[in-house]
């Protein structure tokens, strides 16, 4: 019965997310690839059904931000595309299912000029009227890609190229009154990389053709290309491109530059914003998804009676397994993602910083364990422990409801063309050979990461001894809890002064880190669960050890970008 129930919440989900996707029939939604030098530009293409030879329409180009994908702005793309525009959502070099490397491509555009003149080939575009939307990374491509096309006729930039970010004048033109045409520059109030007083005093006027720049005005005028205006609403840079003000800015915007005539009546967003309700369902479909591993694992993973003789006395409390594995998660993080920029292997950007950060806690994990467990009253048997974590059936079932997952998400890209994702795709199909290495090379420092977790949260901690539904439940979210508690301290002392105070704790860097936390918080959530259940079907940790270290990979082979910065 639960798998059943489960398998239809994720159906309904999945169908559901698709139906808004496609704005219940008016729309062609569908994966491109884009030729671009020796490798291909992948995109996803919203085609309204009235766009035809005879009644082309203004075509958008939308360009994401560092280490995501084109599903993170295919929020706009298709609140854009029902209201009348052909969009279209690449994956930058590098990213996603385009080829490529970040830093070793001459193409500044990352893709967007050749999306650009994609587009304007297809016979249903109105060639005459183009626009383009970046964010961050993608801010700085579309920059480069209006300066080297030059009949741009809108472009919005999100929290990205301005300033020194993308200086060079040549690749990227010089900001003034008149280029880019019609300029929508939107910056949230918490975004950690911009000071919005030095957008407003110092970067922008000069930009504007004004001495002070003030939010939510318009400057020039549309007719002569000279339209300016930025928004900055309550909202941080990872958020920027799901914020509903950005998204419906961008689309009035486009409508004023591209589509006059109808402004006015796009203005007031007809039929309001149906995104939101679409990201609802994908998340259900994502955790259903996962859920059906629960009851999957039932009838295929091997079950044996608890042994406690790899423990030779003692436990341990929960704060005390919450304060020692979340110190060395929180105190290492920015250590071992500096070591992942000099040190880039596995090879993708932000990919090696994760696969090094995971790998030192967990030995940090096993020195604790051997050294300052005993004295405080705990010792372990390690290599009892390991001996009876691991058998051939085990691994077999971890490996099972993996390719599970694998087969189920492949059946709905092929059937729907649909990805699943949170922000970004957290499960792609891996179509690139390089990602397929890349997922086999990712598997041992998650392997060693999630067997020392276990240990921790399921083998030193004293078991409640109930049984029962609720008490379980009870079980498995104080689990998560010890799991995510220091995340969820680190973003509270961050974005509580943020939204309450206006303060910003962090910037930079370290404040960009933070961004991704609330991504790895929920990531962390679905492992943590999946370690709890597999360890209470077998008594053992070995199974769910495998199956989170092939889910990490499998998630960190498909997000990160191939290539470095520079």
């Amino acid at each position: 019965m639960a798998l059943i129930v489960t398998a239809t919440v994720f159906l309904m989900g999945t169908m559901a997310a698709f139906i808004i996707n496609n704005d219940f029939g008016r729309l062609e939604v569908k994966t491109v690839a884009i030729p671009n030098d020796e490798y291909y530009i992948s995109g996803v293409l919203y085609r309204p059904h009235v766009a035809t030879e005879e009644n082309p329409l203004p075509a958008v180009v939308l360009v994401h931000g560092i280490s995501s994908a084109k599903e993170s702005m295919s929020s706009i793309a298709l609140e854009l595309a029902r209201r009348g525009f052909v969009a279209l959502s690449i994956d930058v070099v590098g990213h996603g299912d385009s080829g490529g490397r970040l830093g070793a491509t001459k193409d500044h555009s990352l893709g967007a000029l050749a999306a650009l003149r994609y587009v304007e080939t297809l016979p249903y575009v109105d060639a005459s009227s183009l626009g383009l939307v970046g964010h961050s990374l993608g801010a700085g491509a579309a920059r480069a890609a209006a300066a080297a096309h030059r009949r741009v006729k809108a472009t919005v930039l999100i929290a990205g190229g301005l300033g020194g970010m993308a200086s060079d004048p040549l690749a990227y033109g010089v900001l003034n009154t008149t280029f880019p045409k019609n300029l929508l520059v939107a910056i949230g109030r918490q975004d950690v990389l911009f000071n919005l007083n030095q957008v407003t005093d110092e970067w922008l006027p000069t930009v504007f053709g004004v001495q002070e720049v003030s939010p939510g005005t318009l400057y020039g005028d549309f007719t002569s290309g000279t339209a300016r205006k930025l928004v900055a609403p309550d909202t941080t840079h990872l958020l920027e491109p799901l914020d509903p003000t950005i998204v419906s800015e961008t689309v009035v915007w486009m409508s004023s530059a591209l589509k006059p005539g109808e402004a006015s009546r796009i203005g007031q967003l007809e039929g309001g914003l149906t995104y939101p309700y679409r990201e609802t369902m994908m998340l259900l479909s994502v955790f259903s998804l996962v859920g059906l591993t629960f009851p999957v694992s039932m009838l295929i993973s091997p079950r044996k009676p608890l042994n406690k003789n790899s423990i030779e006395y003692g436990s341990l409390k929960d704060w005390k397994i919450m304060v020692i594995w979340g110190a060395l998660s929180i105190v290492l993080l920015l250590p071992t993602f500096i070591l992942g920029f000099r040190l880039p292997f596995p090879p993708v950007l932000f990919g090696s910083s994760i696969a090094w950060w995971l790998l030192i806690v967990a030995i940090a994990g096993v020195l604790i364990i051997l050294f300052l467990m005993p004295r405080l009253g705990v010792r372990l048997r390690m290599r009892i422990l390991v001996s009876e974590s691991f058998t051939r059936r085990g691994a077999s079932a971890a490996v099972s409801l993996f390719l599970m997952l694998y087969i189920i998400v492949y059946l709905i890209g092929l059937l729907l063309g649909v990805n699943l994702w949170i922000f970004v795709p957290i499960f792609r199909v891996l179509s690139i050979p390089a990602r397929i290495i890349l997922f086999l090379t990712f598997i041992p420092f998650f392997l060693v990461f999630f067997y020392v977790e276990g240990i921790y949260l399921h083998i030193l901690r004293r078991g409640s001894g109930k049984n029962g539904f609720l008490q379980e439940a009870v079980e498995m979210g104080r689990t998560i809890g010890i799991k995510i508690a220091p995340y969820i301290l680190v973003m509270g002392m961050q974005y509580i002064p943020m939204f309450l105070f206006e303060i910003k704790p962090l910037t930079s860097f370290l404040g960009f880190l933070i961004e991704f936390l609330p991504l790895i918080t929920v990531l962390f959530i679905i492992s943590t669960a999946c370690s709890w259940w597999l360890h209470r079907v077998t008594s053992s940790i070995g199974t769910g050890t495998v199956f989170n270290a092939l889910l990490f990979a499998w998630v960190s082979a498909g997000v990160f970008p191939f290539g470095a910065l520079g």
